[in-house]
């Protein structure tokens, strides 16, 4: 879709949310930003992990699937009565209900036919898709929202159920499941003063970091270890050979630059003062790394203007990639080779130390319910909750692998989907998962010594870890200016990269972005932090 097509349907949409006389006034930073109770965090008392959490953010880590899951849960959530909702999926969309048994049997256990209009998530289908049901009032009881829709707090105001009454404080605890959901999730609920939505919590498995084929450096006697950016160029030197058609990296390893750089996670308040990283020297270093790998080779041929990485990290056309933990079980899926093994090195900073870490966003996304009577909203909620069960409980394993013998069978206690499985399923992420979700754990069935990997790395790298100071914040000028803002920088990275373009073009373009929206931005951000008291 045309950027402007784009900003005329938030527009219209946003259009269709004026003449609500309780939608906060877009220029009142503190009403917007205005905090509340969050619900009340209590852990749920499931299945042990398989290994300690050492830390606050440490997810649960599994080698297997329990055996004989339990059910935690009696009757049936719903009330009998019609659902519908909308969700976006990254999957081949699945079967319809009349065709599929897994959703036949959903319906059964949720007790009410559940309708779900399902769209794309690869490129703006679902941005479209969710302007245009704003605009005409069709996205359901249940929907999964848009983050970055223009003016997102007054849309939740007008569109969304306030849940604060039912979601703060202790009011949760009728919703265990939901109540098992951090409190950093649910901050990123908070819009206007109330609890607009509900988390689909992803944690630090949502984390970009370097992923390596150790595999692959064991086979060329290459030692990666804990590189800083020396020691990282000089492996990527080793492993490159472009008449094999091997490359080091997929994509240009940003994370890892940013961490070893000392970057900050987007904005960070220095001297008292919030600055973007972008603002930095630090960043056109980066850039400047970035390119001088580009111009030696080391990153695929396609690597900055296209995006296949998984199939080049999977295929073994580059060592490196830079991707997510929840990435993994993909990888591990993808692999053509039975000595696939992935390593997830420590990078250093200059002074030798582990480099901070920059956590991803505590949540995928959120969704919302359609304002109701008391009654409903609370059934809505039992719906939410029932599909936030965490992992290692029967719900969660029909959930996520559907009925034994048709869509899985068992490989010891780990379900093993089966073509019908991947189909109906939706390869085991059906999209109600955009609707509510339990906590993501460190759970890669079959791999067990990648579960340690993982978890070796989050033991070493959660106590450097920062989290984007502005997450749970909202600025109007962001909302509307933001999203070209970033694609401009965006477009401009790569062409820096590929060497069209130059650090002085980075040094105007942030010139420009500073008068344009930046310092405004920077000011509401600023405000907000004072709003809910952390300034």
């Amino acid at each position: 879709m045309r950027r402007r097509t784009f900003l005329a349907g938030s527009a219209a949409a946003v259009g269709a949310l004026s003449g609500c006389a309780t939608v906060t006034r877009s220029t009142d930073i503190a009403a917007l930003n205005k905090p509340v109770a969050l619900p009340t965090y209590k852990r749920f008392d499931g299945p042990k992990p398989d290994l300690p959490r050492s830390h606050p953010l440490m997810p649960d880590c599994f080698y297997k699937f329990p055996a004989n899951p339990t059910k935690v849960t009696s009757g049936v959530p719903a009330d009998g009565s019609d659902l519908s909702g909308s969700v976006p999926t990254s999957n081949p969309i699945p079967p319809t209900a009349d065709r599929n048994p897994y959703w036949q049997e959903l319906n059964r256990r949720i007790g009410s036919p559940l309708a779900l209009t399902i769209t794309s998530a690869t490129g703006s289908d679902f941005t479209n898709k969710f302007a245009t049901s704003v605009a005409g009032d069709t996205l359901g009881d249940l929907f999964n929202v848009d983050g970055k829709f223009s003016y997102l707090p007054q849309f939740l105001e007008a569109r969304a159920q306030d849940l604060t009454e039912y979601l703060s404080g202790d009011a949760i605890l009728e919703y265990p499941f939901l109540a098992n959901l951090s409190p950093d999730s649910w901050r990123g609920c908070v819009f206007s003063g109330g609890i607009r939505a509900v988390p689909i919590q992803r944690g630090v498995m949502s984390s970009s970091l370097l992923l390596a084929r150790r595999d692959l450096l064991d086979q060329f006697g290459v030692e990666l270890g804990s590189p800083g950016v020396d020691e990282l160029n000089a492996v990527a030197k080793a492993v490159t050979d472009g008449k094999k058609n091997r490359w080091a990296f997929a994509v240009p390893p940003t994370a890892a630059l940013s961490a070893m750089l000392g970057l900050p996670n987007g904005w960070e308040v220095r001297d008292g003062r919030l600055v973007h990283g972008r603002e930095l020297p630090e960043y056109k270093e980066m850039l400047a790394i970035t390119a001088k790998m580009q111009a030696d080779g080391l990153i695929h041929p396609d690597g900055v203007a296209k995006n296949n990485q998984k199939v080049w990290f999977s295929q073994g056309s580059a060592v490196m990639t830079q991707d997510t933990y929840s990435s993994i079980q993909s990888f591990y899926r993808r692999a053509v080779t039975k000595n696939f093994a992935i390593s997830l090195p420590v990078v250093r900073d200059s002074a030798g130390k582990v480099g901070r870490f920059l956590l991803g966003s505590p949540n995928n996304s959120i969704s919302a319910i359609r304002p109701s009577s008391p009654e409903r909203t609370k059934m809505l909620l039992r719906v939410l909750n029932w599909m936030a069960a965490p992992f290692g409980t029967e719900e969660y394993l029909f959930r996520k692998f559907g009925l034994a013998g048709r869509h899985y069978t068992l490989d010891g206690t780990d379900p093993v989907l089966t073509d019908a499985g991947r189909s109906e399923v939706c390869l085991g992420e059906f999209p109600i998962q955009y609707l509510a979700d339990g906590g993501y754990p460190v759970y890669f069935p079959g791999h067990a010594d990648a579960v340690d990997v993982a978890y070796n790395h989050l033991k070493t790298i959660l106590p450097t870890a920062i989290l984007q100071p502005t997450y749970g914040l909202y600025s109007s000028t962001d909302s509307t200016k933001g999203k070209v803002a970033d694609k401009d920088f965006e477009s401009l990275t790569k062409e820096i990269q590929l060497g069209r373009s130059d650090l002085k073009d980075w040094d105007k373009a942030v010139a420009n972005w500073r008068k344009s929206s930046g310092d405004a931005i920077r000011h509401e951000y600023e405000e907000a932090l004072s709003a809910q008291g952390r300034k």
